[in-house]
């Protein structure tokens, strides 16, 4: 039996508030006093939020990250179904999903990764998530830069992704 597939426009409220839960509970970790990210140049709250209900000095509850990391998925695939057609296995949507909610909606629309979705080239567009291991400039995968969070994330999106390619 396999499983159904989804389109990014189409990700429901569960897979939105399920992919906000993994987001504030995984990688980024959850900061509820908004903070300088240095190598990405934003303020930032939450499970990684950024964007302008991102309030500088603000310390914000449980309930408001998790309003504002919804709303900002939400808007992420929403986006994200605008530039990639097509259904696809929930893995590669979630991997995808985390994906973007890091480098930005309008970065994967840019992407190589997302040509290769529009051509149903899945496996190649997920061998493209590892690439993007490089934040203000530097390889994350040199420890030294302070980032190899980054190289561990793409890591887990690249698996995730091909469970469903």
């Amino acid at each position: 039996m396999s499983k159904q597939k989804v389109a990014f426009g189409g990700v429901g409220a569960a897979g939105i508030v399920a992919l906000a839960l993994l987001l504030g509970g995984g990688f980024e970790g959850r900061e509820y006093t908004t903070y300088w990210d240095a190598l990405g140049k934003v303020w930032t709250v939450c499970g990684g939020v950024t964007g302008p209900g991102v309030i500088p000095g603000k310390t914000y509850t449980e309930a408001e990250c998790i309003e504002l990391e919804t709303a900002y998925i939400a808007k992420m695939y929403g986006r994200m179904g605008s530039c990639v057609a097509g259904e696809f296995d929930p893995s590669v949507v979630k991997a995808f999903g985390h994906f973007a909610y890091n480098v930005g909606p309008e970065a994967f629309c840019r992407s190589t990764a997302a040509r290769l979705l529009n051509q149903g080239r899945v496996r190649e567009a997920c061998e493209q998530i590892p690439r993007w291991r490089f934040v203000g400039g530097k390889d994350c995968a040199v420890r030294s830069n302070k980032c190899y969070g980054i190289v561990t994330r793409r890591q887990w999106e690249y698996q995730t992704c091909l469970e469903g390619a």
